[in-house]
This record gives structure tokens, C-alpha cells and sequence, in this order.
């Protein structure tokens, strides 16, 4: 075979790979509605913020991550406060 008659398969074979019959049908598959569904629910303008929009699930884990940051920040402002000041020794 010559360099040209492989390129020409190579073309071909391209071609009729990338052509698809979903592509060219009118119906829409359903994930895909779905899928635009839920893009549509996170992209609608209504002041919350992203990490907000899924719901009263979302709104509970951020207020439980909230929690759970303020505590951890009291921890650690409290071992940095006993560390700065151990306590005397009893005699």
C-alpha cells in the first residue's frame, strides 16, 4: 500500500467513526434532560450561593461544618492559651 491509499483509509475510517446516529436523531436522551434540569436549578438567580442551592441537606452539612470549624477553632485557641501558660506545680 502507498502512503496516499493509507492516508485516504485513515480519512475514512475517521469519518465513519465519528459520525453518530444519536447525533443525528431529534429525540434527546433522558439523562440528559435530567441532567438540564439540574444545571438549570443550580444556575437560577436567586442569591444563594452555590453550596446552598441543593436544598435543606445542603443547608444542614454547612451548618454542621460550620459548627464543627468554630469548635475546632476554640480547641486550638485554648491549647495555644494552656501552652503559653502551663500551670505551677502543687508542693
Amino acid at each position: 500500500m502507498s502512503a496516499r491509499s493509507v492516508a485516504r483509509l485513515a480519512v475514512q475510517s475517521t469519518r465513519q467513526f465519528s459520525r453518530s446516529s444519536a447525533a443525528s436523531s431529534s429525540e434527546v436522551a433522558e439523562g440528559y434532560k435530567h441532567l438540564k434540569n439540574i444545571q438549570a436549578r443550580f444556575q437560577k438567580p436567586d442569591g444563594k450561593p452555590v453550596y446552598l442551592k441543593g436544598g435543606p441537606v445542603d443547608q444542614v452539612l454547612f451548618v454542621t461544618t460550620s459548627l464543627l470549624a468554630a469548635a475546632g477553632l476554640v480547641g486550638i485557641g485554648r491549647l495555644i492559651y494552656q501552652l503559653s501558660y502551663p500551670a505551677t506545680p502543687e508542693e
